[in-house]
């Protein structure tokens, strides 16, 4: 089976290196954007992502704009972001579904647990051993 492709849009080209080399070494595939116009662009064509990681403040297109112009494409708005920014996104991200938001700099075990979880969530509800209710 081929390795879960994530998309890093991060316009910190240290930063984007860094986390590109961390999660390539984790087995991810890894492609990279710098604002929220490249990401955009390299969304919509094949092979989909799997997950985007997604910076807040960036030049040309923010990734607040780039995660609802996101979810206004049927074609890609299930492909679940984790939003990483040096500003507490939480109070910012309202309405815009993201799977994990985190801050930096970043907490990298913190990251991988968030990548794991929302590219393999677990089963919701009770666990499957013995007689349903009403069984």
């Amino acid at each position: 089976m081929a390795p879960a492709l994530i998309l890093l849009v991060e316009d910190d080209f240290i930063l984007r290196s860094a986390l590109s080399e961390l999660l390539r070494d984790e087995g991810y595939a890894v492609e990279s954007a710098a604002n929220g116009v490249e990401a955009l662009r390299r969304v919509l064509q094949p092979p989909r992502p799997s997950l985007v990681l997604l910076d807040i403040m960036m030049p040309h297109m923010d990734g607040l704009t780039f995660r609802a112009t996101q979810l206004a494409l049927p074609a890609v708005a299930d492909i679940p972001a984790i939003v990483i920014s040096a500003v507490d996104p939480i109070r910012r991200v309202t309405g815009l579904r993201f799977a994990s938001a985190l801050t930096k700099p970043i907490d990298t075990a913190r990251l991988l647990d968030s990548i794991k979880s929302t590219l393999d969530p677990k089963p919701s509800g009770s666990s499957t051993s013995g007689p349903t209710p009403g069984s």
